[in-house]
């Protein structure tokens, strides 16, 4: 056609608008930047699923990924992981964790948080602050600090540095110092001393060795021995003699081993004394065991010792010859088993 050219020699005016739908299917045109970059895909929003997609740099700032199948993410910052499986964390921090389960690899310090429930885990180091529920299995080597509010049910605790331990059950220590027990029973023990505090309950068992303790109820079924013999004594003064035999009264022998009769003669005059030892096992009925043989003269003494044993034991004592009457000093000295 005449004065018309078959192609636009400028460029530019054949330009074009790309245009798109929102979800009122209104016609809408696509906006960039100053640099020609589109502004409005994916600024807010959910990715479902990308399927062999690899993003290889950038900043996702914001959204949710429902579903990372395989890959890598170098760093997160601010994200929340709410299921699935986080298979390897090279090197970060977790701040919080709902309902994970952390299957395999090192959990390297764990901040602030509570963990439900460790399967074969080793903790190298740090502080385990509070274990609420759970199995502590098998601590190889290491100090447990301070232990609140937990329980040990199988294994050995070498060495309790301080603190108290509430309730054993069925546990065993093999050394060391249990240094305060304040409630619980010790079903057996080997080798062990109490040096101090009290020892409430022995069910059985035998006591090798008691230092300055007080029992202060409760039956001691046995006792192999004693170190301290217990001593009984009693004495009667100034007793005047007579014609006949007056008797003392008896003694209970029966808890005694070993047991005497002291007899002196204070006078005045010089008059001898007589006296025997009589035993009986009834209180009523004596016998004579044995009796002085020529008479204590004043300002002597003789010592009587029964020959025979049963439970009640007396001295009687009497004038040496009739009319002749003096006064006599008994005695009596025993010792305990």
């Amino acid at each position: 056609m005449p004065n018309f050219s078959s192609f636009n020699p400028n460029p530019d005016n054949l330009r074009t608008l790309i245009f798109g739908q929102d979800q009122t299917q209104t016609a809408r045109a696509v906006a960039t930047d100053t640099e020609g970059r589109i502004l409005n895909i994916i600024m807010d929003g959910t990715i479902t699923s990308i399927s062999g997609v690899t993003i290889s740099g950038g900043t996702v700032s914001v959204g949710t990924i429902s579903n990372l199948l395989n890959g890598t993410i170098t760093s997160v910052m601010g994200a929340t992981i709410t299921a699935g499986t986080l298979t390897n964390l090279l090197n970060g921090t977790i701040t919080s964790v709902m309902g994970a389960t952390i299957t395999a690899g090192t959990l390297s310090n764990l901040l602030d948080g509570t963990i439900t429930n460790v399967m074969g885990a080793t903790i190298t180091a740090g502080t385990l602050t509070n274990l609420l529920n759970g199995t502590l299995t098998n601590l190889l080597n290491g100090t447990i600090t301070s232990v609140m509010g937990a329980t040990i049910t199988a294994g050995t605790l070498t060495n309790l540095l301080n603190g108290t331990i509430t309730s054993v059950m069925g546990a065993t220590i093999t050394a060391g110092t249990l240094t305060n027990l304040l409630n619980g029973t010790i079903t057996s023990v080997m080798g062990a001393t109490i040096t101090a505090g009290t020892l409430t309950n022995l069910l059985n068992g035998t006591i090798t060795s008691v230092m300055g303790a007080t029992i202060t109820a409760g039956t001691l079924s046995s006792v192999t021995s004693i170190s301290q013999k217990s001593f009984v004594e009693q004495s009667n003064s100034s007793l005047p003699t007579a014609d006949a035999y007056t008797a003392l009264n008896a003694v209970t022998t029966s808890v005694l081993g070993t047991y005497s009769f002291f007899v002196y003669n204070r006078g005045p005059g010089t008059n001898k004394a007589d006296a025997r030892v009589e035993i009986s096992a009834d209180g009523t009925n004596w016998y004579t065991d044995v009796d002085t043989s020529t008479g204590i003269a004043v300002g002597g003494v003789d010592v009587l010792v029964p020959q025979r044993f049963l439970k009640y034991t007396r001295l009687a004592y009497k004038s040496a010859a009739a009319g002749n009457a003096t006064t006599v000093d008994v005695f009596f000295n025993g010792q305990g088993t």
